[in-house]
């Protein structure tokens, strides 16, 4: 069975490519084909080399069945703002019959700080996709911005993770030397990772640390990012 992994939270800056890129890195280092898909055009000027796929205008479902076809795992990074578009082509071309035919699961990868706002959010995304798809929460330990920081234990959020049966990754920080190699090169994070082969050798040290890191994290959630099978074998948890 395979695996379409959609990384959503309209919020911006609230981490969403970061996290799909720790997935994708995750995956491809545990030898699993896989692709990222972004839903954001400016991600082309970036040096991302990954597929475009235009939610506003030009969103076919031949493009994901087609990708679905090719690989064992496809990644779509979510545009902030576009959360409620896939919901709707998921909603308008019956997308949950379509994973069923083909043998697809699919999980909502839902980062997450200690905001109100972001908690308002992993509330929201739960009750427009329900049961329709499996979740991990991947709390990101970010800067609360523009939302007044809460507790994320006892909050409703929480509580509809608990009942929703969510895995939640505990993402690692990005730490002080990390910061100061992508001051230094003039790179975001983001940026970082999709040009690791051309990054100066102290950023790449830095970032290859955090991705580690962060797949030792996303380890306690393979159960919803790794298909059941890989190249005929059944994959072990």
């Amino acid at each position: 069975m395979k695996k379409l992994i959609v990384v959503a939270n309209d919020i911006e800056a609230s981490g969403k490519s970061t996290v799909a890129r720790a997935i994708a890195s995750h995956l491809t280092n545990l030898e699993i084909n896989c692709a990222l898909i972004s839903s954001d055009e400016r991600e082309l000027d970036r040096g991302f080399k990954g597929e475009f796929w235009d939610f506003q205008d030009d969103m076919e479902v031949s493009q994901l069945i087609f990708n679905l076809d090719r690989y064992d795992v496809v990644v779509l990074d979510v545009q902030s703002g576009m959360a409620r578009v896939w919901a709707e082509f998921c909603e308008e071309n019956e997308i949950d019959d379509l994973l069923n035919e083909m043998n697809v699961e699919m999980t909502m990868v839902i980062p997450c700080n200690e905001s109100e706002r972001s908690n308002e959010e992993v509330v929201d995304l739960a009750e427009i996709f329900s049961d329709q798809t499996d979740y991990v929460i991947a709390h990101l330990p970010l800067e609360v911005r523009g939302s007044r920081e809460v507790a994320w234990k006892g909050s409703g959020a929480a509580k509809a993770v608990k009942y929703l049966g969510a895995y939640e990754a505990n993402m690692p920080e990005i730490g002080a030397a990390l910061k100061t190699a992508l001051k230094s090169a003039d790179m975001d994070l983001v940026k970082a990772f999709d040009n690791l082969k051309e990054v100066p050798r102290f950023l790449e040290v830095q970032a290859m640390q955090w991705l580690d890191e962060a797949a030792a994290a996303l380890a306690e959630s393979e159960e919803y990012l790794v298909p059941e099978e890989i190249g005929g074998l059944v994959a072990s948890y």
